[in-house]
């Protein structure tokens, strides 16, 4: 009797040896959930520093988002682009004429500007709005001072093409050669003058428009981020946004 028990004994060992690894893995697969869920119990809540959400913030959110400044590199391409043109003629000569192919090299420049949202800024309307007045002034009175000197030099061009307008006109109804040598040297000296008044008022022109249109004309890249800042943080103010709101904004800016 003992024999049999011993051996009913050996042969069911092995049995609940492979049973036990069965149940220990069916109690950890039915904790598991349960620790899931109490991790996720033990994440953070949502931060209160951000204020609650009404309509006014966001309003004023989005106000921020789209009166802010930034300082954004550009990229500018200047040259001419290819002309190419085929003409067909009759009569004489009969057949295809072939145009002139005119090519020019386009160039990049980098540059930066100053945007208010999508728009971009000119110098003036940037130190307007970043409320450096005298800066301002001083820029506008350099602006017109160069558009002034230029429009002179536009005058001088002016008169030199009536010169030139009443030279060809005398030479056209004059019959006597000496009046037509006078005429004839009117006109050149209207060309001439002409010529200068442009040349001439090319080059304050083109400072004025530099000036008007690019800030870095006029300041460095540096000076513009600090006018920046300092009006992005007036703004700020003014709608009373939290720094981390205008921060995470001014971090996601794409615009």
């Amino acid at each position: 009797m003992r024999n049999d028990w011993l051996l009913a004994l050996f042969i069911s060992g092995p049995a609940w040896a492979q049973q036990a690894p069965t149940t220990a893995g069916e109690a950890q697969t039915t904790e598991a959930p349960e620790n899931i869920r109490e991790d996720l119990e033990k994440l953070p809540p949502v931060p209160t520093s951000l204020g609650q959400l009404t309509p006014d913030r966001l309003m004023a959110l989005r106000a921020y988002k789209s009166k802010r400044l930034q300082v954004k590199a550009e990229t500018e391409y200047r040259g001419s682009s290819v002309a190419t043109f085929t003409s067909m003629s009759y009569g004489h000569p009969q057949g295809l004429g072939t145009g002139v192919v005119v090519t020019d090299n386009i160039s990049t420049f980098r540059t930066w500007g100053v945007y208010r949202g999508p728009q971009r800024l000119s110098a003036p309307d940037f130190l307007h709005i970043a409320q450096a007045t005298e800066r301002r002034d001083a820029l506008v009175a350099d602006i017109r001072r160069l558009k002034k000197k230029s429009n002179v030099w536009y005058s001088v061009a002016g008169v030199g093409v009536a010169g030139v307008v009443a030279g060809l006109v005398g030479m056209a109804t004059t019959n006597d050669i000496q009046t037509y040598r006078q005429f004839n040297l009117v006109s050149l000296s209207g060309t001439m003058l002409t010529i200068g008044g442009l040349f001439g008022a090319s080059f304050p022109a083109s400072k004025a428009s530099r000036l008007y249109k690019y800030p870095g004309a006029s300041m460095t890249s540096d000076e513009a981020n600090d006018l920046a800042h300092g009006s992005n943080e007036m703004l700020r103010q003014e709608l009373e946004i939290a720094p981390n709101e205008a921060w995470l904004l001014d971090l996601g800016a794409s615009d």
